[in-house]
């Protein structure tokens, strides 16, 4: 297996993300880190102004489970996790998506579904590693072709973003078939890019294919919400999503969005890297796109006539 760089998980744009990274962590993470996280998140305000001793003792732990928490979440110690902290609660915690509640305005379950989601996306924009992307980008730059796998509601982010980097002249295919994954991955290479995306990062056949590609040297990127999930410590590179919900169903529906957006920003960074000529192909598949809805719109139009 080709040795590939490990990005750093923290960022310096990040700051104000630690109540998204404690979330994450304690979905994957092992019973003390999920203690000291439901710790941290229930008196939040509180834990930033005690030391790494009191914590500790707080929570039943040793300093070195406090020490190890605050690295699994990727801050180099514990004064780090402090400061991300406090910035977190001067930001304001976020909204909760609510259940399902017998009698409830439409108005009202419109208003907490946008805000919840602008929420979320503003706690992903913290979480999201600029550096990693970039080194991403760089990667994919440089490639031979792409293959983004995802199943499920992950699919239609896989197409969208094979769709979105073909319109830049890159070789790039949605590989969205469990079986296909398998076939696919069996002859990557150095100059590969295997981008696997999950909202849980538990999509069995995903992990297996990226891990599968990275054996045979291909660069392996995970787009997730869980850090601690087991296609992020598969994949050389991890992009990180900030979705909080605790349901399934509505979080992968839900992070659907905030896949766009990284996968979108990707697309923009790679647009603006490829001058005249990728302007030229990006403008020539717009037009493309116009002329094949004229022409579909007349057709119909005159079926109906």
């Amino acid at each position: 297996m080709v040795d590939q760089p490990q990005p750093l998980r923290t960022s310096s744009n990040a700051e104000g993300s630690c109540l998204s990274r404690v979330r994450a962590l304690m979905a994957d993470g092992s019973a003390s880190m999920i203690k000291i996280g439901r710790f941290v998140l229930s008196v939040s305000r509180e834990a930033r102004s005690l030391s790494i001793g009191s914590l500790a003792r707080a929570c039943g732990a040793s300093p070195a489970t406090v020490y190890r928490f605050c690295r699994n979440l990727g801050y180099e110690g514990y004064k780090q996790f402090q400061l991300d902290l406090a910035a977190a609660i001067a930001q304001g915690d976020g909204a909760i998506l609510a259940d399902f509640a017998a009698g409830q305005r439409p108005r009202a379950i419109i208003r907490q579904v946008f805000e919840y989601n602008r929420q979320s996306l503003a706690e992903t924009e913290r979480m999201l590693d600029y550096r990693v992307l970039t080194q991403v980008a760089k990667v994919i730059q440089r490639s031979q072709r792409v293959l983004f796998l995802g199943v499920g509601g992950s699919a239609s982010a896989s197409g969208h973003a094979a769709d979105r980097l073909m319109s830049l002249g890159l070789t790039a295919v949605a590989i969205v078939d469990p079986y296909q994954q398998i076939f696919a991955t069996e002859n990557v290479g150095r100059r590969d890019v295997v981008f696997g995306i999950s909202h849980t990062g538990q999509s069995r056949h995903v992990i297996e294919a990226i891990r599968a590609a990275r054996r045979r040297g291909a660069h392996t990127v995970a787009l997730t919400n869980y850090p601690q999930s087991p296609l992020a410590e598969a994949s050389a590179f991890q992009l990180i999503t900030a979705f909080r919900e605790h349901r399934v169903n509505a979080a992968v529906s839900s992070s659907i969005v905030a896949q766009l957006c990284v996968l979108d920003s990707l697309y923009f960074i790679l647009g603006s890297w490829g001058g005249s000529k990728t302007r030229k192909l990006a403008n020539e598949a717009e037009e493309r796109a116009k002329r094949m809805l004229r022409n579909g719109a007349v057709k119909k139009k005159s079926i109906v006539l």
